[in-house]
């Protein structure tokens, strides 16, 4: 059975950004950073984990938001254990080394004579996979700077007291005081992708459903930022998401499990179906409308910007298939193979 899955991170105009150390550090966990090249079997280690253990324990799995079909990083939570990718561009290190980390180095699998012999391929496939991300990082900058103009537009009309006074009623119903404290976790749920815009819809509690159509993100942010907080201070546990779109940490998604609510932007989570909040009542829409012509030209610019970025991360897709194939043809995959059966006898042990 599969359990909640999520992105590790987001591609942003300074690079890859996750929070997936928060999960290392906390201490809770013996964790195993797996080493090598790509198509060396990391994905397949982990999905071999999350089938084969999954009568122990339900994995949470963090898939990688530039091949959303491959796994980064599995949770065993029950049995306190994380698999997690080591390798650029979220690179992990241990810490203390054997008491809480362990190294899985796949590159033991591999013929270093067939790749030394490939060198040139090798080197010219990586150079240009990084040289795509470069052009993806830099039209995300574009969207960043577009979505911040929209955000700037939005936020010089927000009625403010009208939208504290709705998250502090709207609160109170929803979070009943039980005592102590919760606590946030940043977890990424929707990323730009080769595929364009994706959402982990697993990551949603379906039990009381609440969407927000806000497009200039800001009622958004702040709403959800006054309910995770007053959530925590009811005693929940909350994870939200923030819009890998927009500057800094808009939070665009929120999720409390212990109560089956989750609050979502429609914008990138329109396949729930929930109760509507409409963000536009707490927007001075006079002012809006004064702003409109700006608002559109830089909605359609920013619309076609994420398109070029999602296309240059497809690019750099094919070209990191083709630096795989290098690395399979000189791996032992049934010298892994065995490596992974004696881990599973291992945790099951």
């Amino acid at each position: 059975m599969q359990g909640k899955a999520y992105f590790l991170g987001c591609p942003t105009p300074d690079g890859f950004e996750t929070r997936f150390g928060d999960e290392i550090r906390s201490g809770k966990y013996f964790t195993y950073i797996i080493k090598g090249g790509p198509g060396t079997g990391k994905s397949t280690l982990m999905k071999r984990l999350a089938s084969e253990l999954s009568d122990l324990d339900t994995a949470e799995l963090y898939y990688c938001s530039s091949d959303p079909d491959s796994l980064d990083a599995v949770i065993f939570r029950k049995l306190g254990l994380i698999f997690v990718d080591g390798t650029s561009p979220h690179v992990f290190e241990p810490v203390y080394p054997g008491a809480r980390e362990r190294l899985l180095d796949l590159g033991r699998f591999w013929n270093g004579g067939l790749l030394r012999a490939d060198a040139a391929g090798v080197i010219a496939d990586s150079d240009e996979n990084a040289r795509l991300h470069q052009r993806a990082k830099r039209y995300l900058s574009a969207v960043h700077s577009l979505g911040a103009e929209i955000r700037a537009i939005g936020d010089s009309a927000l009625l403010n007291d009208k939208l504290d006074g709705f998250a502090k009623r709207f609160g109170a119903r929803l979070f009943p005081k039980r005592g102590g404290e919760g606590k946030i976790s940043l977890k990424q749920i929707t990323s730009i992708t080769p595929k364009g815009v994706m959402t982990q819809y697993s990551a949603f509690e379906t039990g009381e459903v609440y969407v927000v159509s806000d497009s200039y993100f800001g009622v958004t942010d702040i709403l959800l930022k006054s309910l995770s907080a007053r959530a925590c201070d009811a005693g929940y546990d909350v994870v939200v998401s923030k819009n890998a779109l927009l500057p800094g940490c808009s939070y665009e998604h929120m999720v409390v499990p212990e109560l089956g609510i989750s609050i979502v932007s429609v914008e990138t989570a329109d396949r729930l179906d929930g109760r509507k909040i409409n963000a536009l009542r707490f927007y001075d829409r006079d002012a809006l409308r004064e702003r409109r012509r700006r608002f559109m030209f830089n909605l359609g610019a920013r619309r076609e910007l994420v398109y070029a970025a999602a296309e240059s991360l497809a690019r750099a897709k094919s070209v990191h298939d083709d630096l795989e194939r290098h690395y399979i043809g000189a791996m032992d995959f049934e010298a892994l193979k065995a490596e992974g059966d004696e881990l599973i006898k291992t945790i099951r042990g």
